[in-house]
């Protein structure tokens, strides 16, 4: 059986690192005083994952599995947006990642002293037959 994993709540959070950074600086934040939210919580996004992100037939028929982890970034209005491969087993399961990101909803934006402000996010995605 295919399957293609998110691990999200406590790897999502334990891949960031808080920065210390000027709110009127351009450059994304990684930890705030409250966190982006895709609408409807974690298991809402570990759904959207799971719908959304498949196995592409190539890799199933090359037998390639493997772990992609992508950055993102959601930003002030709470879309997605600089989304980066940083690390791949195979190109073709990060462009499937890559691709499918682009169409993720808007989330909650991020709030830093009173204003919503961009947070990079890690997202470590397997898939394994």
């Amino acid at each position: 059986m295919k399957k293609v994993f998110a691990i999200i709540a406590v790897c999502l959070m334990s891949f960031q690192f808080a920065t210390a950074q000027d709110i009127d600086n351009n450059e994304p934040f990684t930890i705030q005083e409250q966190m982006p939210q895709f609408v409807g919580g974690p298991d809402a996004f570990a759904e959207w994952i799971e719908d959304n992100i498949s196995y592409p037939l190539m890799a199933d028929e090359n037998y390639i599995e493997g772990r992609v982890v992508i950055t993102f970034v959601v930003d002030e209005d709470g879309f997605v947006g600089d989304i980066e491969v940083e690390e791949a087993a195979d190109p073709i399961l990060a462009d499937e990642v890559v691709d499918r990101l682009q169409y993720m909803p808007q989330w909650i934006p991020a709030i830093q002293n009173g204003r919503c402000v961009k947070v990079k996010y890690t997202l470590p995605i397997l898939f394994c037959r």
